[in-house]
């Protein structure tokens, strides 16, 4: 006869990841002895349950109540919906007469979009790419749409017309491309701003900030170089018609005229004017490529000092390192690359990653100045390019620091026990 009866109160809880809910389990010993009893919650929601207190004592014909506390984590790998479970009660005298009540607990629903434009600024004459990341860190799956727009109606968005599913822990790219709506054939490039907002089937739209620079199709100096080509071809034209080609039709009719002696004499004054031609040509092409010159085309650039001007030195090195630094939650850890003596590095390009989705800062510095700080927890990968680049010195310390403040967890593979970022630095080494 089982002497052990337990009852649930109530059966059925509904709890939101993150935080907790009750229910209360009562034990009654009918039997005729002391006993004491021990309690499993036994299903998927035992992993995040808790019987307080662990065990209980009772009198024959007493009951006793223990707390049921029920803790999910507010975790993409935490599915919303019913979760059955049950617990056996186990009395330590007569562990054969467990009983096992059972319930249901009602796990919520909860989101955690988050998007990112990637690179938030492009350039060209005609279309300019991009992407959005979309990562659902939510428990459920989230139907997205995306739509841009500019101030002027100046851009065409070229984005997916379809929704975009994001199963939960998971992270989407898509396309987001934009084109200039008309073309900028010369003058100074023209920036864009525009704006792509990610918009849930439920929730709040995220508005993602972008630029686009339009390039002119025509290149600066072209017009001043195209004059320059024009002076000089009608220069020797007027070399031609004004000395040559008389010069040497009047000898030719001397030639056949007099005696071979005059057609001598002539030929050696043709001679001496195409000789006096040639130096006038000559000296047009040279005033010519002056003009040229001047339009910033025709004349070789100047020799560059290595580590100045816009572009590397002659014989300048490719560059090309990645630093990687790794940290627990709560801790910071630094890569360094020292430039070697005698040289300067021109930083051109820098590429983040954030690989694990990790919660910090990572921050990239030249000696004790920082360079940028981004969070963490705002990108998967990050790219940046300067026009006009970063010179580090020689013996000058370029470091990536990562201070980490929550581990992120990876779309597949184990949960990692640290925070992992990198930078991906390029440019020249001259």
């Amino acid at each position: 006869m089982t002497t052990t009866s337990a009852h649930l109160d109530p059966s059925a809880v509904q709890v939101l990841p993150g935080e907790e809910a009750q229910a209360s389990l009562e034990v009654r010993n009918g039997g005729e002895l002391v006993e004491a009893y021990r309690f499993e919650v036994l299903g998927p929601a035992g992993a995040w349950t808790a019987v307080e207190p662990e065990s209980l004592s009772l009198y024959p014909g007493t009951a006793g109540r223990v707390v049921l506390r029920f803790r999910p984590p507010r975790e993409s790998t935490t599915p919303a919906g019913p979760v059955p479970f049950g617990v056996r009660v186990v009395p330590q005298e007569r562990p054969e007469q467990a009983t096992v009540p059972e319930g249901v607990v009602e796990v919520l629903p909860f989101a955690g979009l988050t998007a990112e434009l990637t690179p938030r600024m492009s350039q060209g004459r005609g279309r300019g790419r991009h992407q959005v990341a979309v990562d659902n860190r939510g428990n459920l799956p989230v139907s997205v749409t995306l739509a841009g727009s500019d101030r002027g109606g100046l851009l065409r968005f070229a984005l997916p017309a379809a929704a975009t599913t994001v199963e939960p822990g998971r992270a989407v790219f898509v396309r987001a491309d934009v084109r200039p709506a008309r073309r900028l054939w010369r003058g100074t490039a023209v920036p864009h701003a525009f704006q792509i907002v990610v918009t849930p089937g439920e929730g709040e739209p995220i508005a993602l900030d972008g630029t686009y620079l339009q390039r002119p199709v025509l290149p600066k100096g072209l017009l001043k170089a195209a004059i320059a080509v024009v002076a000089l071809a009608g220069a020797l034209a007027a070399a031609w018609f004004g000395l040559l080609r008389p010069a040497v039709r009047s000898t030719a009719k001397n030639a056949v005229a007099g005696p071979v002696t005059a057609a001598q004499s002539q030929a050696a004054d043709a001679k001496q004017k195409a000789a006096d031609a040639q130096g006038a040509a000559a000296a047009a092409q040279q005033a010519a490529q002056q003009a040229a010159s001047g339009a910033g085309t025709a004349s070789p650039r100047p020799a560059v000092t290595p580590g100045t001007g816009l572009v590397p030195a002659p014989g300048a090195a490719l560059f090309s390192q990645r630093l990687k630094a790794t940290a627990p939650a709560g801790a910071t850890r630094t890569e360094t690359y020292q430039v070697p003596d005698g040289k300067t590095l021109r930083l051109t390009d820098l590429v983040l990653e954030n690989p694990q989705g990790d919660a910090g800062t990572i921050t990239i510095a030249v000696g004790d100045a920082p360079l940028l700080a981004p969070a963490l927890e705002n990108f998967r990968e990050q790219d940046f390019h300067w026009g006009s680049p970063i010179l580090v010195g020689e013996k000058q310390k370029l470091t990536v620091t990562v201070t980490c403040r929550q581990v992120g967890l990876p779309a597949s593979g184990p949960a990692p026990a640290t925070c992992s970022a990198a930078a991906l630095l390029s440019g020249s080494l001259e």
